[in-house]
């Protein structure tokens, strides 16, 4: 399934890709939803849905994306590729934890919204 990163205020209600402004986009890839109930998971934190396919991403997750060490990100996404939801895939931990960089500095410009995944 394909997921996209984006950043918009708390009230956002988009249900399609094009009605996500360019410069807001985060980033994205090819995510299953309880793969990234996995990455969630590694925060200690749950999304909260808007509809089935979009999720506002939690503010403790957002805040440890945009101030954690990019050592850690990279720890984090080793684990990530670990979990179940990974099993039978052909992930490699260094794809996982580009992910994981380039959301977080493009969300650094974005530091006023919150993050949603949009699964489409």
């Amino acid at each position: 399934m394909d997921v996209t990163f984006f950043a918009a205020t708390s009230d956002c209600d988009y249900s399609s890709f094009e009605e996500i402004s360019e410069s807001s986009i985060l980033g994205g890839g090819f995510f299953t939803k309880e793969q990234i109930s996995d990455l969630l998971g590694r925060f200690n934190c749950t999304s909260s849905a808007q509809s089935d396919c979009l999720w506002l991403l939690p503010l403790n997750f957002t805040e440890a994306i945009a101030s954690i060490e990019d050592e850690v990100l990279k720890d984090v996404a080793v684990q990530w590729s670990d979990e179940i939801s990974r099993e039978n895939t052909d992930v490699n931990s260094m794809d996982l934890a580009g992910h994981l960089l380039e959301l977080k500095y493009a969300y650094l410009q974005h530091s006023d919204k919150r993050i949603f995944a949009l699964f489409e």
